[in-house]
């Protein structure tokens, strides 16, 4: 073995990563992940609406082109899983539903681990505050995305929920 491989064993024992199924059913990222996002928008349309795009993994695609594919295993529940492509497929599950307020899941894809949460708050005026918070973990994730990289991704994400719930 390495030292490298030595090292990373290591580190990964004497640091396991935390249980990235828990932190998502109680609606938090992995604070300590090396790629980490949050961003926010307030969006001009009542939080049922935001949700209804959000929750309809399906139509991803129609309205955020970032996302070439999507499909579900069923209804929006805790467990249900999820896969989409978005440059890679990911695979997820959902972790946490509370409707119209909160939704997270965990994702995987090329040995990276995700954590993505997603929070609204109903605003005076039909106006929604949705803020989405994610973390990202795995082997050499580093050498080819970042934080600033994940950020940008997601405010591509969130600006396309804004678009779509404000048509």
């Amino acid at each position: 073995m390495s030292r490298f491989a030595l090292m990373a064993v290591l580190l990964f024992v004497l640091n396991p990563p935390e249980d990235l199924d828990q932190l998502a059913r109680r609606g938090s990222i992995q604070e300590n992940a090396p790629v980490k996002a949050s961003v926010e928008t307030t969006i001009n349309a009542a939080p049922e609406k935001v949700w209804g795009l959000l929750t309809d993994v399906k139509n991803w695609p129609t309205w955020h082109p970032g996302i070439t594919k999507a499909d579900i295993s069923g209804p929006i529940q805790n467990g249900t899983a999820f896969t989409w492509t978005s440059g890679a497929e990911i695979h997820s599950q959902i972790a946490l539903v509370r409707p119209v307020q909160e939704l997270a899941w965990t994702g995987t894809a090329f040995g990276a681990k995700a954590i993505h949460v997603w929070t609204l708050q109903r605003l005076t005026g039909e106006r929604t505050l949705v803020k989405t918070t994610e973390s990202m973990d795995g082997f050499l994730l580093t050498l080819f995305y970042s934080s600033k990289k994940l950020q940008e991704s997601d405010q591509r994400w969130l600006n396309d929920l804004k678009a779509a719930a404000e048509r």
